[in-house]
């Protein structure tokens, strides 16, 4: 019997046993399946947080970029404010230089070392008026004439004089695409745009290389516009200019288009062409994108929106034939006394009548005692006292509707001529000008009037 009992006790120890490594295999299962559960939750978790925080990343950069961004055109709008300024100042300071420079030339007894003098006076006015157009450009402050423009044949009439410009050791390539939509620019906007990105190139090419222009259709969907905060969904023609020059950095390219700033040496350039091209392509509702790194090259890419309008060649500029003077009265309203005299001098020298005031107020006192005498205003539109151009303008027309009035002014036509302008028919004389120029805009100015006078009397008639 005790053998039957040990037999048996040691067959329910054997069970007991195997029950045990059973469980605990079981066990040891069920803890390998928990711990891979756990692990693969903790895998995804990680991946789901290095997901997070790239996307996290990300969205930092951009909004970098976008501050970044804001405070560039904000600084560059309020450089602009005051290139726009300056600008007013010297064309005021220029129309004096060459209007007597301009007198002093046309004057019969003039030796030849006095003639060539004024004439390295009035080409460096030139000189300093296509700058201070410049200036003015990167302040948007140009006035735009857009038309439907064909960009292929835009850009086929500047192949001759991209090539002139450029140095024999810079070779000239043109990529156009066959079929290209049209834009609404201003045609000499554009080939300004292009010329001064042509020469940016050719300047980066000191040793030579190729200089390549390509156009072709860009179309954005909003999905892509992440990629550059400037861009905007929709159909354009991308205008890309390439060199294989130097190249840049990226300290040198977030100030690219700021006004003076330039690499070059001292004397070699003003640091106006680039911010002259920012200026016009802003006021073409595009933007630009820049491709460069240093010593392999530099690409401008910039776009412009497409339109279905058919497009218009630019048509050609005749000079005007010279025009006589008069016998009429003239009101001549400007803060500067100089340039009142130049004025003074020219048309006293056509034969007109010469009426003058230093600012607005002076001027109604003028006409308060000379109103019936006054057959033109030319005037200045900023002025002190807090009368302007403009309000003294639609002041006198209150009084005589018809007076024909000639705003004269160094900001630019953008900013005097307004589509709601309450004086309507106002004549726009750009500073500087010559004396020719003054002249032509009074008598043209003065013949307009006489000949809607003659009209409405024969119609009254």
């Amino acid at each position: 019997m005790g053998a039957v009992y040990a037999t048996c006790a040691l067959a329910l120890m054997v069970v007991v046993l195997a029950a045990v490594r059973w469980e605990l295999r079981g066990r040891r299962q069920d803890s390998r399946q928990r711990d891979g559960e756990v692990l693969q939750q903790l895998a995804e978790r990680t991946k789901s947080l290095q997901q997070e925080l790239a996307n996290g990343e990300q969205a930092l950069r951009a909004l970098q970029e976008s501050h970044e961004l804001i405070l560039r055109q904000e600084r560059l709008e309020a450089v602009g404010q005051l290139s726009a300024g300056l600008a007013h100042e010297f064309n005021n300071i220029m129309t004096i230089v060459q209007g007597h420079a301009s007198l002093m030339m046309d004057n019969p007894d003039l030796d030849k070392e006095s003639a060539k003098s004024l004439a390295y006076i009035t080409d460096s006015i030139e000189r300093m008026a296509r700058l201070i157009g410049q200036m003015q450009a990167f302040s948007r402050k140009q006035a735009v004439q857009q038309q439907p423009l064909d960009v292929r044949a835009t850009l086929g009439l500047t192949f001759d004089i991209l090539e002139r410009m450029l140095e024999q050791k810079v070779s000239l390539h043109f990529e156009i695409a066959p079929q290209l939509p049209q834009i609404l620019a201003d045609w000499e906007m554009f080939q300004q745009i292009l010329v001064n990105l042509a020469a940016n190139g050719r300047d980066a090419m000191i040793r030579g290389g190729q200089l390549t222009v390509r156009a072709a259709e860009a179309t954005f969907s909003v999905a892509e516009l992440a990629a550059n905060s400037e861009r905007r969904a929709g159909r354009f023609v991308r205008l890309s200019v390439s060199d294989t020059g130097s190249g840049m950095d990226s300290a040198v390219i977030r100030r690219l288009f700021e006004p003076f700033f330039t690499t070059k040496e001292a004397g070699q350039g003003a640091g106006l062409g680039l911010a002259a091209v920012y200026g016009m392509v802003q006021q073409h509702q595009g933007w630009i994108e820049i491709e460069s790194k240093v010593g392999q090259g530099t690409t401008f890419h910039v776009y412009f929106p497409a339109t279905d309008q058919a497009p218009q060649m630019p048509a050609v500029t005749v000079s005007p034939p010279a025009v006589g003077g008069g016998a009429e009265t003239v009101l001549v309203v400007d803060d500067e006394s100089v340039l009142r005299e130049l004025v003074r001098e020219v048309l006293t020298a056509q034969g007109y009548l010469f009426l003058e005031a230093a600012d607005g107020v002076e001027a109604l006192n003028v006409w308060d005692e000379h109103r019936d005498k006054v057959d033109l205003l030319l005037t200045d539109i900023a002025m002190p006292r807090g009368l302007s151009g403009r309000d003294l303008a639609e002041r006198l027309r209150k009084d005589a509707p018809w007076l024909p009035v000639i705003f004269s002014s160094g900001y630019s036509q953008e900013m005097i001529v307004r589509s709601d302008d309450p004086v309507q028919g106002a004549t726009y004389l750009a500073k500087p000008y010559r004396p020719a120029q003054l002249a032509q805009a009074v008598r043209e100015a003065l013949d307009a009037a006489q000949e809607r006078d003659a009209a409405v009397a024969v119609t009254a008639s």
